[in-house]
């Protein structure tokens, strides 16, 4: 969880964790921004260029409970979408539609 104000001064050690936990994965990662309180546009660049390695290395990159803050500067831009969860593809069989088990 980040938790603080993310600004132009703490943004680059921001996006040096978020990448880390990148390069650890095998899927991607999901960034719990509930505890900031203040968000601005190096935040978002630090998330937006974590998106740009995740997509290049196959993985994802979702943010997860956005605080109010963060909401308010994603839907301006325009790239609260850019972070969405994937949702479950459904797979058909024999005409119906069947959910995929969920990952542990």
């Amino acid at each position: 969880m980040v938790r603080g104000e993310v600004d132009y001064e703490t943004a680059p050690a921001l996006s040096a964790v978020l990448h880390e936990a990148l390069r650890a994965s095998t899927e991607g990662v999901d960034v719990d921004l509930s505890g900031v309180a203040f968000w601005d546009c190096s935040g978002l660049n630090a998330l937006l260029r974590l998106r740009r390695e995740a997509l290049a290395h196959g993985k994802t990159a979702t943010v997860r409970s956005p605080s109010r803050m963060v909401r308010r500067v994603l839907t301006l831009t325009g790239t609260s979408r850019l972070f969405l969860p994937l949702r479950p593809r459904l797979r058909v069989t024999e005409g119906r539609s069947v959910t995929p088990p969920s990952r542990p």
